[in-house]
């Protein structure tokens, strides 16, 4: 959607609301001819022709549909919003959208293999962009999620083998990446920086891909049962990996397991990786001028056994 962070306040969107006198029409299906107003369900293709203002809700995409906004936006309701987009089913498609002011910007609930790509999802109160109810196969890429009031973008509990690829994901509160109890996800190429707490945030997620990523400001934070994730050439500026055990109250204390990095660096932080309670995890041609190679703690119990980081010198 082109670079820096799109922005409108809570109380401009109230003034043109009352500007507008916009009210809120009987929900329809749109597409194929059919504009779209705020509440519709989108059925085949549809392209959007002017911004939808004052949603409460925004627009539900079955399967098969396409969204194309064309740049427009969705703007929420600053006294009542719930969700911009949901998608609804398989094989749907959200593109070029700019999301502003949901709760959760957009929302992919159950299905798969659907594409979420190219849009501007900001100022989300909870969610930039959700995959919920265990969506599988989805392909997130290309998105600017900034400013988002917890995660920018959450993959939950059984959303397994998503792709998060080539977005630029900023500011949230919370973590700006956060990937839940899944397995064969790939997250390649993004941009992370500016979250409150981890850049790329893993808890009790095993046999996931993490390639090319830039990421500032906050950690990657491995915590709990995360057990054979690949990391490979990701750049970490100010920051280093920090792999960590949890009690969960039905798991008990558990922590990463077998995990490896490769390659990619790691500058401008004192320590590059810390294993609090984690074990046989290995780190080897990870580039580095400034920082200490690992520290290691006890956590719950459990001790730092068999971690292995090698580094080399980083230009």
């Amino acid at each position: 959607m082109g670079g820096g962070v799109w922005r409108l306040g809570r109380a401009v969107v109230a003034a043109v609301l009352v500007v507008l006198g916009c009210a809120a029409a009987e929900a329809k299906q749109c597409g194929g001819g059919v504009a779209c107003a705020c509440g519709d369900s989108v059925g085949g293709a549809a392209t959007l022709e002017a911004d939808l203002v004052g949603c409460a809700t925004g627009l539900r995409v079955r399967s098969d549909a396409v969204l194309d906004c064309g740049g427009h936006a969705l703007l929420a309701d600053p006294l009542d919003a719930a969700e911009g987009i949901v998608v609804e089913g398989t094989a749907a498609t959200v593109r070029n959208c700019v999301v502003a002011g949901f709760r959760t910007g957009i929302r992919v609930r159950g299905g798969g293999g659907n594409a979420i790509e190219d849009n501007a999802v900001v100022d989300s109160g909870r969610y930039g962009i959700e995959l919920a109810v265990q969506s599988t196969g989805n392909r997130i890429a290309g998105n600017l999620v900034a400013d988002s009031g917890d995660e920018g973008v959450h993959v939950g509990t059984g959303a397994d083998d998503n792709a998060i690829l080539g977005n630029e994901i900023v500011g949230s509160r919370r973590e700006n990446l956060y990937l839940l109890d899944v397995t064969g996800c790939t997250v390649e190429d993004n941009v992370l920086r500016g979250g409150g707490a981890a850049a790329i945030y893993v808890k009790h997620a095993s046999r996931n891909v993490f390639v090319g990523n830039e990421v500032f400001d906050r950690p990657i934070q491995l915590r709990g049962a995360s057990d054979d994730n690949l990391f490979t050439g990701n750049r970490l500026d100010g920051v280093g990996f920090l792999l960590q055990a949890y009690r969960d109250a039905e798991l008990g204390w558990k922590a990463p397991r077998r995990n490896r990095v490769h390659g990619g660096s790691v500058q401008g932080t004192a320590t590059c990786f810390r294993f609090d309670g984690a074990s046989y995890n290995v780190a080897d041609d990870v580039g580095s001028s400034d920082c200490k190679a690992m520290a290691q703690k006890q956590s719950g119990g459990l001790s730092p056994v068999g971690n292995r980081v090698a580094l080399v010198q980083a230009p």
